[in-house]
């Protein structure tokens, strides 16, 4: 959305850049999670199938995910 020139701040007020970096920090929030449910997707899937060294190869990329995302939490 363009929002009109009227509703600019420049420069950009320190609580409109906490909301910005807040935003951000969501959205890559929101795309760690849609990583991460689709590689538990996967992991299932392959525990149905028995494939152990694929089921091994996702828990740890699962881990690896849940670790990233809770150092997104923190920063």
């Amino acid at each position: 959305m363009i929002r009109p020139e009227s509703e600019i701040e420049y420069p950009p007020s320190p609580a409109l850049l906490a909301k910005a970096a807040m935003i951000a920090r969501m959205e890559s929030l929101k795309t760690s999670s849609d990583a991460l449910m689709y590689v538990i997707q996967a992991r299932i899937g392959a525990e149905e199938l028995g494939n152990i060294k694929e089921v091994v190869e996702l828990t740890a990329e699962q881990e690896r995910l849940i670790e990233n995302m809770k150092q997104m939490v923190v920063a």
